[in-house]
């Protein structure tokens, strides 16, 4: 809410005079403060978001974030919005292979128009360096854009994919050319140019980007942080001074959608070079030595040089618990002094593995760290990191899983000291899946003399089936064929006998296992009989027809079919026998008849039949 001091004034004019002196006045008052987990309504969505507790009595600014996306902006309609901030986009290099640099069309216009309405500026440029000397030359191009304008916010680094296969930045992280550490320093390459042209350098990435993409030593650095994460309240743990919490605000002077940011101000005010500041220090990891983590020092922008214009002294810096640096002017700078903290925390926890695995849990386990009193558990699912639990043992059995699902999981140590919680980095990340469920439902259908359909329901998740038929001689279940599908036609059966079956689902984990369910409840299922392959026939009188056929081993009887059609589509007449042959009488004399016979085998009280012989004709006596 616009440091949430001259928001409310700005638009209250009592008269000319005393409305410019109120808000002479009130820019140098002392600001309503966010609380702890305050909960703030946004001026652009018009929807609650809940602070991170560590911004408790900070100062909130509302900015956006534009472009030539954003059209024309007619900014004297925005500064009479709560808006305070305004980050311009100066250029970007396209996704393309050869990776051209362009200015932001609309970037004269837009940063000339905001500085004359009194906004704060800060400025961005669109990266898809793949090297550190292409994030040079991207800073030197900016360098150059921003020439001539005075403006007090960073230049920010905006590192990006963009989201298309054949991208330069998506394809060099894709095939591995990129890593964390590469990315980290083509960040860090660029920041280095701007800052040192005088400028303060800042970086801009999603929640997901700064964990992933980048390694800690981006982090050491003392760079402004723009974190980018829409949501109603961000779990990101790491250090940012901006927040974009949306790409879908409204506000006036600009038509459609704008970016919507709460600037956290007396914490990015710092890092602005106002008087005489220590950058910011991430927690480091406990080694038994002396922990000296770098920095910067600054005074009004200007990047000091220790030993020439400030010395250090460290504090409790090697147990685990919270250390300080104390930081000392001198020559010109000797009125100065400020002590910055920073965490000394467990070791990363090593040996993350996967010990069993069942259909809906996996069992973790992890080397012991001594110097961490219980471990913090998390896995990735449904697009973000959830925690799991915790506990004092080195073993975990993570349940309430889907089956044959993918998971990546992490483990840090934390220990509590005097109630102050002192979380380590995260362990590298493990990938691995729970077991396929067993096939369920499994039935046959298309039963043939010699063939048949199994079936079974589908297992989410499962990469292929193997079906195991039993081997009588063996006394096993054997396997018979893989299927892609929850099907498969069996083939090369004898007619009129028991088979018995199973199945099993498999699926190839993320960490290259080959898990598998247990195997499926047996299938007990016959074949048919076989069909007579020979059919005689022969009219010796009026109306008869001797009808002869070859007996099928194990057959129950016989169902014979004549008819006046050859499709047997109608006029047709059965006869259920038990033996070989057998006399029909016709209903008609001198006209030709068509039959057919199959065989059927009784099992508890129920016929199943054979397929149909060849069908042969006779001319009736």
């Amino acid at each position: 809410m616009l440091t949430q001091t001259t928001g409310t004034l700005k638009n209250r004019i009592i008269t000319k005079f005393i409305a410019l002196a109120l808000a002479l006045t009130l820019c140098f008052a002392a600001p309503f403060s966010v609380k702890a987990a305050q909960v703030t309504k946004s001026i652009y969505t018009k929807t609650n978001y809940t602070h991170n507790d560590k911004f408790k009595e900070s100062t909130l600014k509302n900015g956006i974030d534009i472009s030539v996306h954003n059209g024309t902006i007619d900014f004297k309609k925005l500064s009479k919005t709560d808006t305070d901030i305004v980050i311009i986009r100066g250029g970007y290099r396209g996704y393309a292979a050869s990776g051209p640099m362009r200015e932001d069309t609309n970037f004269d216009y837009n940063i000339k128009n905001a500085l004359a309405n009194g906004f704060e500026v800060g400025v961005y440029f669109y990266s898809q360096a793949v090297t550190e000397a292409e994030a040079r030359d991207e800073a030197e191009y900016i360098l150059d854009i921003v020439k001539g304008y005075s403006f007090t916010l960073p230049i920010y680094f905006d590192y990006e994919f963009a989201e298309v296969s054949t991208g330069r930045l998506d394809s060099a992280w894709n095939s591995g050319k990129l890593n964390k550490s590469k990315m980290a320093k083509n960040a860090i390459a660029f920041c280095e140019v701007i800052e040192k042209a005088g400028y303060k350098a800042g970086v801009y990435s999603s929640t997901s980007f700064f964990q992933t993409k980048y390694d800690d030593s981006l982090f050491d650095k003392g760079y402004a942080m723009w974190l980018a994460h829409y949501n109603s309240k961000t779990s990101y743990a790491g250090d940012y001074e901006i927040w974009q919490y949306s790409a879908k605000g409204h506000v006036d002077g600009i038509s459609g959608y704008v970016d919507s940011n709460y600037v956290y101000y007396d914490v990015l005010k710092p890092l602005l070079g106002k008087g005489f500041e220590v950058s910011k220090i991430s927690k480091k990891s406990y080694t038994g030595a002396e922990i000296k983590p770098s920095f910067n020092v600054f005074y009004n922008g200007k990047k000091l040089i220790k030993g020439e214009d400030y010395y250090i002294t460290f504090h409790d810096n090697i147990n685990i618990g919270t250390a300080s640096v104390t930081v000392t002017g001198v020559n010109d700078y000797t009125k100065y002094r400020q002590t910055k903290e920073f965490s000394i925390v467990p070791p990363v926890v090593t040996g993350l593995k996967v010990d069993s695995r069942d259909t809906n849990s996996l069992k973790i386990s992890w080397d012991k760290n001594k110097y961490a009193s219980k471990y913090y558990i998390q896995i990735y699912r449904n697009g973000s990191w959830k925690k799991v639990g915790t506990t004092k043992d080195t073993s975990y059995e993570i349940d309430d899983l889907s089956s044959a699902a993918n998971y990546k999981i992490r483990v840090r140590g934390y220990k509590t000291i005097d109630g102050k919680y002192y979380y380590g980095y995260y362990s590298s990340v493990i990938e691995s899946a729970t077991s396929p469920a067993i096939p369920t439902q499994l039935k046959a259908s298309s039963i043939r003399s010699t063939s048949l359909k199994l079936s079974w329901k589908k297992q989410t998740y499962a990469s292929y089936y193997r079906v195991y038929k039993y081997n009588s001689s063996s006394k096993k279940y054997e396997l018979y064929k893989e299927s892609n599908t929850n099907s498969l036609k069996i083939t090369d059966l004898s007619p009129n006998k028991n088979y018995k079956f199973k199945v099993r689902a498999y699926k190839k984990s993320a960490d290259s296992k080959l898990l598998y369910s247990k195997r499926s409840d047996a299938l007990s299922v016959y074949t048919s009989p076989a069909a007579p392959k020979t059919l005689s026939l022969k009219s010796p009188s009026a109306n008869k027809i001797n009808t002869s056929y070859s007996k099928v081993s194990g057959a129950s009887g016989y169902q014979v079919r004549w008819s006046t059609t050859s499709d047997f589509s109608s006029n047709f007449l059965s006869v259920f026998v038990s033996k070989t042959s057998t006399v029909i009488t016709t209903a008609q004399s001198n006209r030709t008849y068509y039959v057919r016979v199959r065989s059927y085998k009784v099992r508890d009280g129920k016929k199943y039949y054979s397929d149909w012989s060849a069908t042969k004709s006779v001319k009736v006596k």
